[in-house]
């Protein structure tokens, strides 16, 4: 790919890169995803709270596999507790996706402060 820059907006991204600790290059796909819409590149504390994430719904799923497998087989856990169970998992999943759309919400102010124009 190419990209055509003037000299002052080359200054600009090559200065933005050096302070960043980043090649202009990832500082240039990183601009690309969050103005594109797929969302920032995540890194430290973000992306291990992603990684959580990641792990918390994995461990739900295998639960309801159980219940699934349980209630198929005839073994059917009592009315409260899966009801319990599931409106757990709910709040569970409705965070999340709270916690994503403010990821992707930050990701959106970022690129429009980087590019400088409405995304």
């Amino acid at each position: 790919m190419r990209v055509r820059l003037s000299e002052a907006e080359f200054a600009a991204l090559t200065t933005f890169a050096e302070e960043a600790a980043l090649p202009t290059s990832e500082v240039l796909r990183r601009l690309a995803r969050e103005a594109g819409g797929f969302g920032p590149t995540f890194e430290g504390e973000v992306a291990r709270r992603l990684k959580t994430t990641v792990v918390q719904l994995r461990k739900a799923g295998v639960n309801l596999n159980q219940i699934a497998r349980a209630l198929n087989s005839g073994r059917a856990p009592g009315y409260e507790q899966l009801r319990g169970g599931v409106e757990r998992l709910a709040r569970l999943v409705v965070q999340h996706e709270r916690d994503l759309d403010e990821l992707r919400a930050r990701a959106r102010v970022r690129s429009r402060r980087l590019v400088g124009a409405d995304v």
